[in-house]
């Protein structure tokens, strides 16, 4: 006889008609993983994922996945995370095969938060689906790209914000793909929701703990980076994002950039001397101070290390983040992302605008087509019809990959070759 799996939302288990054995999942498999989930959250305020605050749509839950198992491979197949591969983590358009980009960092930060949680008695589903979408609201060219799309924004609203924590909620409810379809925006559950507008990684809080229980926050109203997280989870993917990179950008620029000097022995004395090390102090700090407050929830370092960690971010902010060859590449990057924003104000002025307010009229040049292109696919085909034009091209730039700002910018300002 043959076998078909099919799902259903009722008890039966076994189905049989005209010679055919269906197999229904009812959803047992999901509660049956739920409960086993369970006695692994040990710790007080672990979030149990069947207490989910759920999704801003409501719809049926998954025969076998927990919910936030589920948002964590919706972000992982999303078109917002993919493109994480192709954009700066700390040094631009790297060719060298070794240097992180931001896919590399933002799965740094899922490993080790992993860890954590489990370590900690936490949900490491929760953890690890706020580590994939921490860092999609990022645009091209790193932390220098974020601030030159804010000052852009400004420059038309002085009123504008743009952080990337904050439009990274944009992106995974109204901006990304769903995995294997043209619809926009994940419909992820609120916690994971939740972590990504609050993980601000360049926090530098000794400790952090979840909010108020009471204190359900519509998400999309936070304006402020630094709000405090609804779970544990949360906070501690906040803390590991820090983990994850302050070691492994030393260990990049030491790849690229000459006569980097060596680690200060206040760091390399409590924290050792290599990003293995670093990541392993840490990381064993973290699990022990925090189980030491898990009561209160409250995540953090201990005195030594949390004083050596600072004196490592110095050490990056004076010999990496503002190194000469850095600071010229920002300056690029500035020409690059202006020329791209200037000329889509120009073009959105230009057109004339259809019945839904959206400008419709197709050009011969690549960048005009493919910002038209965006406008259909983005707010057309759903039925989006009141966005300011300041926050459609903030939208439109932020979603880029370095190498595809480059390419715009090339058309640009290249004249068209004779055909």
């Amino acid at each position: 006889m043959k076998s078909k799996v099919i799902t259903s939302s009722d008890n039966s288990n076994i189905i049989e008609k005209e010679g055919v054995e269906y197999i229904v999942m009812s959803g047992q498999i999901r509660q049956d993983i739920e409960q086993d989930e369970e006695k692994l959250l040990t710790h007080p305020m672990a979030t149990k994922s069947r207490d989910s605050l759920g999704r801003e749509k409501e719809e049926a839950d998954d025969p076998i996945r927990p919910c936030f198992e589920r948002d964590a491979h919706r972000i992982l197949y999303s078109s917002a995370f993919r493109r994480l591969r192709y954009k700066t983590q700390v040094f631009f358009n790297p060719e060298h095969d070794h240097i992180s980009t931001r896919v590399d960092h933002s799965l740094f930060v899922a490993s080790i938060s992993k860890t954590v949680a489990r370590s900690l008695g936490l949900n490491m589903d929760l953890a690890y689906a706020i580590s994939l979408g921490h860092d999609v609201g990022h645009g091209p060219f790193g932390h220098a790209g974020e601030g030159i799309i804010q000052n852009l924004a400004r420059d038309v609203h002085p009123d504008f914000c743009f952080q990337h924590e904050i439009h990274g909620l944009r992106v995974v409810d109204n901006l990304t793909f769903q995995p294997s379809t043209l619809r926009r925006g994940l419909n992820l559950s609120y916690e994971v929701r939740d972590g990504i507008v609050c993980h601000w990684g360049e926090g530098t809080s000794q400790y952090i703990f979840p909010r108020n229980k009471e204190d359900k926050k519509n998400l999309s109203e936070i304006k402020d980076r630094g709000v405090r997280p609804y779970t544990v989870e949360a906070c501690i993917v906040r803390m590991v994002d820090r983990i994850a990179y302050i070691g492994r950008d030393v260990e990049d620029a030491i790849l690229v950039l000459n006569g980097l000097p060596g680690l200060p022995s206040s760091v390399t004395d409590e924290l050792g001397s290599d990003n293995r090390s670093i990541i392993n102090t840490l990381v064993t700090d973290l699990i022990q101070e925090s189980y030491n407050n898990r009561d209160e929830g409250k995540v953090g370092f201990s005195n030594g290390v949390f004083s050596a960690l600072n004196e490592l971010y110095k050490y990056n902010m004076e010999h990496i983040y503002t190194h000469p060859r850095i600071l010229k590449y920002e300056n690029k990057a500035k020409e690059i992302m202006r020329k791209i924003f200037e000329d889509a104000r120009n073009e959105l002025d230009r057109k004339s605008k259809n019945e839904y307010g959206i400008w419709d009229e197709l050009s011969d040049p690549l960048p005009v087509k493919k910002l038209h292109k965006f406008i259909k696919n983005t707010y057309m085909d759903n039925q989006i019809m009141d966005i300011s034009d300041v926050q459609l091209i903030v939208d439109y730039l932020s979603l880029m990959t370095d190498r595809f700002a480059l390419r715009m910018f090339e058309h640009l300002v290249m004249p068209e070759p004779f055909k």
